[in-house]
């Protein structure tokens, strides 16, 4: 669907779904694989969101193959769910990096974690096997149903007015917090916060002249322990007295024990929401902080729970949990 084919009586999707190829993939670092996908519907893909916009690829199947794309873009997650479970094809959320070309040659840029062991998912295998030509589909913001101002619901940093920027992520998060910095206003301040696998997977990054980016190879570390000890050190915290927050893999651990997704609109709590009169300005500062769960947990208690951080001025995101396969 094109905007010159729309009416006025058109009721306008939030979303495009397209079938992309791969246009190109690269090995950026071993933690690290960058993948241009193109189609020619991308042309309708939505520049302005930014930040850290999610989007949704579904891979081939165990057979190959990739559901039919429905008439109505809004029905696709009911497709998906009524393929056999044993044949459906797997799905995963990732930030876009960046949007490169115009019209029917846009390319969507995508940045995959990646690691060669025998507990690798599904979308790190296809990453790092991904090739010119190789398919996939996106799900990803219209461009004409957002300029109608239907919203999209896949963008959560909003700083509102403030100024001064906490980010804080693993190597999950580092898509994201890339395209953030790159988004941000020169004037902005603040500090960015990242925990990677190993030096070498250190990005040059583009952004605001005084935000300090500080990276943390974890090398042989437990996970999360020099992210939150940096973070809670740049607050003016003591050590956290019960060590780092990420503990072994739970086997018997569930998708539903991942679930921490806190902004000023939405609490995956169901706790009612602030009015927001009632926000307190606090020198214009605002934090968004995503990645493995424990981690994310970890830094709202510094926040919310010791500094007393307002609702209003933060963004926590679980994007996983270790040990728990995700499934979308």
């Amino acid at each position: 669907m094109s905007a010159s084919t729309l009416d006025a009586d058109t009721i306008l999707p939030t979303i495009l779904i397209a079938d992309a190829q791969v246009y190109a993939a690269q090995r950026l670092s071993p933690a690290f694989v960058r993948v241009e996908l193109a189609s020619p519907r991308f042309a309708n893909v939505a520049r302005d969101e930014g930040f850290d916009t999610r989007i949704k690829l579904i891979f081939p199947g165990p057979d190959g193959a990739l559901p039919d794309i429905p008439e109505d873009p809004e029905q696709w997650y009911a497709g998906w769910l009524a393929m056999p479970e044993d044949a459906r094809s797997p799905m995963r959320t990732y930030t876009i990096r960046e949007i490169v070309g115009a019209g029917e040659g846009t390319r969507v840029v995508v940045d995959f974690v990646v690691h060669e062991d025998d507990h690798s998912g599904p979308a790190c295998r296809w990453a790092l096997a991904a090739r010119p030509g190789d398919q996939l589909q996106v799900i990803a913001p219209f461009a004409p149903g957002i300029a109608a101002g239907n919203p999209y619901r896949g963008t959560e940093f909003q700083r509102g007015a403030a100024t001064d920027i906490l980010l804080v992520g693993d190597e999950t998060a580092l898509p994201a917090i890339a395209r953030i910095l790159a988004d941000l206003p020169p004037r902005t301040r603040g500090s960015a916060y990242v925990e990677i696998p190993s030096r070498e997977d250190i990005q040059p990054l583009a952004g605001p002249e005084h935000i300090r980016v500080t990276w943390l190879a974890r090398e042989d570390a437990a996970y999360g322990e020099r992210l939150i000890d940096a973070v809670r050190h740049h607050l003016g915290l003591p050590a956290h007295p019960s060590g780092p927050p990420a503990r072994e893999p739970d086997p018997s651990a569930s998708a539903l024990d991942v679930e921490i997704w806190e902004t000023p609109t939405y609490s995956a709590y169901g706790e009612a929401l602030p009015d927001p009169a009632d926000a307190v300005p606090a020198s214009q500062r605002y934090a968004w902080v995503a990645g493995e769960s424990a981690i994310v947990k970890a830094v709202r208690r510094a926040l919310v729970g010791e500094l007393g951080w307002d609702r209003s001025q933060v963004a926590f995101m679980g994007y996983w949990r270790r040990g728990v396969a995700m499934r979308s």
